[in-house]
């Protein structure tokens, strides 16, 4: 594997952090080396694994608690015409950095912090960080009370559904349309996510006027064989004879 030859910088207020682990130090330099080139890291959990002979869990694991800290973001790429995640971007957020260049001074690299982010800037990147923790440890807690005990990889599709603009209190919602069925598994709860996604249903308030209009659609269509459809919440039948009755009009 070949190593990148970058400088690793960690900042004060990384190393001294006692609420990191020192391999989630060491990482958080890896990252800060791996994003000098252009400003990103595109580096995969695998990667990064057989770097520091541990497991992918591990790093995921490592990645996460960094990006609770505020120390890095996390952006997730999605494949084209899926809600599967295809790639994962990495950026550094910490010390009010923006990047880190290099200068040669006799045959040696001296680092020079450019500092290009206003205060107004920080400040609002930091309380956009504080609500996505209190929203992750919101939904993480209830998934824990009424489910099982949350993995990584759940959390970073959590993460996920709240940067597409899926509120936090929709997830919750959709994790106790699975209690109530009995159906405690992810795969369950992702399918009603996705669903709302694709009819851009965002919100507590809109998922329940779905539901008030798919019960009216029911009720007037009873011909439909509901057994047919995926789950009560599965808006797209309802949505195709609602353009039916609109073409007929």
């Amino acid at each position: 594997m070949e190593n990148p030859n970058y400088y690793a910088i960690i900042p004060a207020e990384v190393r001294y952090d006692k609420k990191l682990r020192a391999n989630e130090k060491l990482l958080y330099g890896e990252i800060s080396a791996l994003t000098q080139k252009n400003g990103e890291c595109w580096a995969s959990n695998n990667y990064f694994a057989d770097l520091y002979d541990v497991t992918a869990q591990a790093i995921s694991k490592w990645i996460l608690d960094l990006a609770k800290r505020g120390y890095i973001e996390i952006e997730y790429i999605k494949a084209k015409g899926s809600k599967n995640i295809d790639k994962r971007i990495i950026k550094m957020v910490s010390t009010n950095i923006d990047r880190v260049s290099t200068k040669d001074v006799g045959g040696y690299q001296q680092k020079f912090k450019e500092n290009n982010t206003s205060i107004n800037n920080k400040k609002e990147e930091e309380r956009k960080i504080e609500n996505r923790k209190s929203d992750l440890s919101k939904i993480t807690k209830y998934y824990e009370d009424n489910i099982t005990l949350i993995v990584p990889t759940i959390v970073e599709e959590i993460e996920s559904y709240l940067e597409d603009g899926i509120e936090a209190e929709l997830i919750i919602t959709c994790i106790k349309e699975a209690v109530d069925r009995n159906h405690r598994n992810w795969k369950y709860i992702k399918t009603i996510l996705n669903d709302c996604y694709n009819n851009k249903v965002f919100t507590v308030e809109r998922y329940e006027i779905k539901q008030k209009e798919f019960k009216k659609f029911k009720n007037k269509k009873q011909d439909i064989k509901i057994s047919e459809l995926k789950y009560s919440n599965d808006f797209s039948e309802y949505d195709n004879y609602i353009r039916k009755e609109v073409q007929n009009e």
